[in-house]
């Protein structure tokens, strides 16, 4: 029997759900509706415009040619490149005869060493898919959000005890928006760039994680502060080797731990903000970490992977249990109550449940097929 018998039909193709009052759930047209029509309990809630002033273009690799090229010497170039783009990228223009002019058993040398490289690369690759892409393409790829990478809003996190939200913009800005207060304080560093991911730290006012390119960010904003721009020595900037970009990031419900997760890294790192250290949890088969979600009670954490393959820790002994998606990798999980977990595969019109009882014997089944609703 599936698990949404008696669940109240779905909203029409042009209606969306604005909010649930007396077990009814109250639908508009999704333009035009406003849940001011259903209910007053939203008057005091911030209200968040997405004015076209935020979305200026952020200076990236496509817009350098607008500047004009300034001819350097070969090894300033290369020296360059190595600094900005890698070792790979250095060896290419090396060995590349339209730049590499002046010395041709340079060009001959990196060329040689280019495609031994080359090799153990796709040997690599073959043995690790998820570290084809890198930087911002893993979090296009990944991300929960359409069209990502041109998305005016990349994500959002409601408080989870206050009228609070924090909203990151295309532009890398996040923006913390309160029904207490007026004005809005945006977050900004150097190394917040390509924000995936925003999660409240639980019983705190203050603290709110950001997981972008370079790692994790962790502000703390007073919320009595005036100041609508907080400086850079508010954030706490944590960062591994290897561990980059982050996909996501997810407190515990006690808020003592802090869990992010790279598509690049087979390993999710588990943080003791205070003491600015992470144990790895590593695990080699499924390819990289892209999301992870706590049980309500912070018994369980679920992990999906790259790959088919996710799983299910147990915090008390930190030992997972394997599972595989049908089709393809896991897109959507949350935690219900007696430790059910409702999951999505991606392409899969199918929403999925796992019982308690089911980590151990196996209890996956089928709750709804979502083709069957007409949607």
């Amino acid at each position: 029997m599936s698990a949404f018998h008696g669940f109240p039909e779905l909203p029409g193709p042009e209606e969306i759900p604005f909010c649930k009052l007396n077990e009814v759930y109250c639908c508009a047209n999704s333009r035009y509706g406003n849940i001011s029509t259903f209910t007053n309990s939203t008057r005091s809630h911030p209200v968040i415009n997405v004015t076209r002033d935020i979305h200026h273009h952020r200076t990236t690799d496509e817009n350098i040619s607008m500047y004009i090229d300034v001819e350097d010497n070969l090894l300033k170039k290369i020296t360059s490149v190595w600094y900005k783009q890698g070792f790979l990228e250095a060896l290419a223009v090396a060995a590349d005869p339209s730049v590499n002019r002046e010395s041709q058993a340079l060009a001959y040398a990196a060329s040689y060493v280019l495609k031994v490289a080359n090799v153990f690369s796709a040997f690599r690759y073959f043995l690790q898919p998820h570290l084809k892409d890198i930087g911002p393409k893993i979090v296009a790829n990944y991300s929960r959000t359409r069209n990502w990478g041109n998305a005016p809003i990349k994500c959002i996190a409601w408080h989870p005890h206050t009228t609070k939200m924090a909203v990151a913009t295309v532009d890398d800005n996040v923006r913390i928006y309160c029904s207490e207060v007026a004005f809005v304080s945006t977050l900004k560093c150097k190394a917040q760039g390509h924000v995936s991911s925003l999660s409240w730290r639980p019983f705190s006012a203050s603290e709110l994680a950001v997981g972008c390119e370079q790692g994790v960010i962790v502000w703390t904003v007073d919320p009595n502060s005036m100041f609508t721009k907080p400086s850079s020595s508010n954030a706490v900037v944590l960062k591994r080797p290897g561990h980059s970009p982050v996909t996501d990031v997810s407190w515990s419900p006690n808020g003592d731990l802090l869990i992010s997760c790279s598509g690049a890294d087979t390993s999710m790192l588990i943080w003791d903000v205070s003491m600015e250290t992470a144990v790895p949890l590593r695990r080699v088969a499924g390819g990289g970490i892209i999301f992870a979600r706590w049980s309500f009670d912070a018994s369980k954490v679920f992990a999906a992977t790259s790959s088919i393959i996710f799983r299910v820790w147990d915090t008390k002994r930190w030992k997972p249990d394997r599972w595989c998606a049908r089709g393809n990798h896991v897109v959507a999980a949350c935690w219900g109550p007696s430790d059910i977990l409702l999951f999505a595969a991606k392409g899969e019109p199918m929403v999925y449940a796992l019982t308690n009882t089911g980590l151990m014997s196996g209890g996956l089944f089928t709750c709804v097929n979502i083709s069957l609703l007409g949607l």
